[in-house]
């Protein structure tokens, strides 16, 4: 199974291939992904609606900037609110189908690393479900005012838990990165059954470090540099 051109495009805007406030358009895109436009014309909206792109002109995008230092604390404050979340919904007690609907998230991953490998086609299906069990724990805390929060913060590049890209590590390092994470699915879950709070609490702020890890990397930060150096030999 291939990627989705929407997974390359995030995955080249990460790594620096395309660097913050270049002007994207769907006929140079297709033309250096090599397929047609409608796929692109799709991602696009798509990658500027999770924070990704900003819109330029009448209907153009561009790639949004970022700083890394903003976005450690925006996942310290993803993990910060996660966790009052957690908490909330452990103390309060999980209804059976919340613990079901997360028990199933924890067996897709199981099921992900049971060949003790990732590969480039494990990384949807990861993100899917590690998306799918935080959105069941935040939006089962009967706090809607803390979900919307939460919510927001899933719009801001790199932010929500569906942005894991393996391209940034290496495949044996995200091995190692993800299966801890999902390490750290099981103990949350144990302790929300459990209504340990203040246990949950403290597990989804040492969750939320990893996101950091997996995100920004030696090599994204090497790609920037390259592509700036190169737009100055211009």
């Amino acid at each position: 199974m291939s990627k989705k051109p929407i997974q390359i495009l995030r995955e080249m805007i990460l790594s620096g291939e395309l660097a913050a406030g270049e002007r994207l358009t769907e006929a140079g895109l297709a033309e250096q992904l090599g397929m047609s436009r409608t796929p692109i014309r799709n991602a696009i909206p798509a990658l500027a609606a999770e924070g990704f792109l900003i819109p330029v002109g009448k209907r153009g995008f561009a790639v949004k900037e970022f700083d890394d230092e903003e976005t450690l604390r925006s996942i310290e404050l993803r993990g910060t609110l996660e966790a009052l979340a957690g908490r909330t919904l452990a103390r309060n007690g999980a209804a059976p189908e919340v613990i079901d609907e997360l028990v199933d998230c924890l067996q897709e991953g199981d099921e992900i690393f049971k060949k003790r490998y990732v590969t480039d086609d494990d990384e949807n299906a990861y993100s899917e479900m590690n998306i799918r069990l935080h959105r069941t724990i935040v939006e089962n805390c009967q706090s809607p005012m803390l979900e919307s929060f939460i919510d927001r913060l899933y719009h801001v590049p790199f932010i929500a838990p569906s942005a894991i890209v393996f391209d940034q590590v290496g495949l044996d390092r995200a091995y190692e990165l993800m299966f801890r994470a999902h390490g750290h699915h099981h103990a949350i879950v144990s302790a929300i059954r459990a209504r340990d709070g203040e246990r949950v609490e403290f597990l989804f702020k040492e969750h939320s470090k990893i996101q950091f890890e997996s995100m920004f990397s030696t090599d994204r930060k090497n790609a920037s540099a390259k592509k700036s150096a190169e737009s100055l030999e211009e």
